[in-house]
């Protein structure tokens, strides 16, 4: 049994193929011509240098890696800045882990002749898969960066795929090529562009990771009805930010502060699942938060994206006076303690009740009915 049936096997046991065309599409596309021979490894050595697999001189590992249906390679670091050796950095471009790949496929809704835009092209692995079911002619694909571009069409070329390669910014879409059945990005979003409803037939779907400044990682599903797309959450999807949609972390607020205690147990609020981060997210979507220092020194650190109101939150005593210090014109704590108790009020919701509606007015989440707007995000 080669790597594609092993990983077809793991990936079918997690239910990957949700649709049996994405199953006969994988089984068509060797995914080994879509990955560069030289690639970083996601798990760092001892040192925090992410180490290089290479082709060449470990064909077996680099197998194992690109087929491993859980895991994504990674194929650029610091947006290209960085040369393909063992080093720190931030990843920005992979292909992308076998099974949320064909997860992902198997939410769109595919169906042979619809029209779609694919929104990073990347390694042009997903876009081969796309071509699959619906022709080369029917996929347009963007892809921002140069260089990211032209391997991605290079290597759809050498495995007989000829879709439309656009070098371009996908968050604008590409009006000239539609109006497209179907979107679907390869990166996170905060803010769903209006541009893709509006280049959409009516009924499409639009499929896209999406995120919010305290916590990325859900998967949204949206359905388009003159220009307004509204939907929900189907499940998880952790991908690399849009790059002009990456949370800021440039702070600089005033030297004086306000010091206060917190209502409730920051322990409690800080300490849940990743759900629970993601949930209060759709509350407070500006506001991001790192954790830092361990047992009675830990703090939470908030900030928003002006990063002119910055709170440090102590948490590792309970109800200690002056916990909670805070920077700048807004009292972040209190914003995120309100979003947790109303979480708390409607029943601890799960990822699948919140969705999104994108229309001419902006952006708004909401929980259980699209009329129900816990935040909302104006032009």
């Amino acid at each position: 049994m080669d790597h594609r049936d092993v990983c077809a096997r793991a990936v079918a046991a997690k239910g990957g193929f949700g649709a049996e065309w994405v199953r006969d599409a994988f089984l068509a596309v060797d995914r080994a011509d879509f990955v560069p021979g030289r690639v970083w490894s996601q798990s760092a050595d001892r040192d925090g240098l992410y180490p290089v697999l290479d082709r060449e001189r470990d064909p077996g590992g680099w197998y194992r890696a690109v087929w491993d249906p859980h895991r994504s390679v990674v194929t650029q670091m610091d947006d290209g800045a960085l040369p393909v050796h063992a080093a720190r950095g931030d990843f920005t471009s992979s292909v992308s882990a076998p099974d949320i790949v064909c997860t992902k496929l198997s939410r769109l809704g595919l169906e042979p002749g619809h029209r779609v835009l694919e929104l990073g092209t990347g390694s042009g692995y997903a876009t081969a898969l796309l071509c699959e079911r619906v022709g080369d002619g029917n996929v347009t694909t963007l892809e921002i960066d140069p260089e990211l571009s032209a391997r991605g069409a290079a290597n759809l070329a050498r495995a007989g795929y000829h879709p439309e390669v656009v070098c371009g910014d996908g968050l604008a879409g590409h009006p000239a090529s539609g109006p497209f059945d179907r979107v679907i990005a390869t990166a996170a979003v905060r803010h769903v562009p209006r541009a893709w409803p509006a280049q959409c037939t009516d009924g499409a779907v639009i499929l896209t990771p999406f995120g919010t400044c305290f916590a990325n990682g859900g998967l949204l599903r949206l359905t388009v009805a003159r220009g307004r797309a509204t939907g929900r959450f189907v499940g998880t999807a952790r991908y690399m930010w849009v790059r002009s949609e990456r949370p800021s972390r440039a702070l600089h607020p005033p030297e004086t502060c306000r010091r206060a205690a917190s209502p409730l147990d920051p322990g409690q609020v800080m300490g849940g699942p990743w759900a629970q981060d993601f949930a209060l997210g759709l509350w407070v979507p500006d506001v991001g938060h790192a954790h830092r220092g361990d047992g009675e020194e830990r703090q939470v650190q908030f900030w928003d994206q002006t990063g002119t109101s910055v709170t440090l939150v102590s948490y590792g005593g309970w109800y200690e006076p002056a916990a909670v210090v805070a920077y700048g014109p807004r009292d972040l704590w209190p914003e995120v303690v309100a979003a947790y108790t109303s979480w708390r009020t409607a029943g601890q919701p799960d990822l699948g009740r919140f969705g999104v509606t994108v229309s001419d007015r902006g952006q708004h989440a909401w929980l259980d009915d699209p009329e129900t707007v816990i935040a909302e995000h104006l032009p």
